[in-house]
């Protein structure tokens, strides 16, 4: 009697690992979400809060950091962990072009904002990493990280859609 007990187990448990690795079972629940999330992207806001709102909301393990980001003459900045090796820094520019704006501040602003229209690449402090970097096309956020640590998770968060949309 144990050893048909014993045999009805190793196969219940066989044919339960088994359907996790079929062909065609949905093993890829990461594309699932994503579009759950691309279609949940219009209930967003289009300013810094619901951009920086959109990248926390698409990964549960995130820490929100408030930034130096005044030294970049940005009006705003925060940067996101990702996971432990990965990370996003958002940027808000907007008034970059503002003629209100502080002369040194605007130049600061301008000169990163050109830096990574140019290569796709700025340094936030002078002896720091270089940060790899994208605009929004709206030109008023810059999205960056550093491309050393983790770039594929990072590369998922910064996609085409959210620089689309921003």
């Amino acid at each position: 009697m144990k050893k048909i007990i014993a045999l009805m187990m190793a196969v219940a448990l066989v044919l339960s690992l088994s359907a996790c690795f079929m062909p065609g079972a949905n093993n890829n629940s990461d594309s699932t979400s994503d579009q759950a999330n691309a279609a949940d992207i219009s209930t967003y806001d289009k300013d810094f809060d619901g951009l920086v709102k959109y990248i926390k909301d698409r990964d549960s393990k995130y820490v929100k950091m408030d930034i130096y980001y005044d030294i970049l003459g940005a009006d705003n900045g925060a940067r996101i962990d990702l996971n432990k090796n990965a990370f996003v820094e958002i940027y808000d520019f907007s008034s970059a072009d503002s003629a209100t704006a502080d002369s040194a501040d605007t130049a600061k602003a301008k000169e990163i904002l050109n830096a990574v229209r140019e290569n796709g690449k700025f340094k936030p402090i002078e002896d720091g990493v270089e940060l790899t970097a994208a605009i929004t096309d709206s030109g008023k956020y810059v999205i960056a990280w550093d491309a050393s640590r983790g770039f594929d998770y990072t590369g998922k968060v910064v996609t085409d859609e959210l620089k689309e949309n921003w």
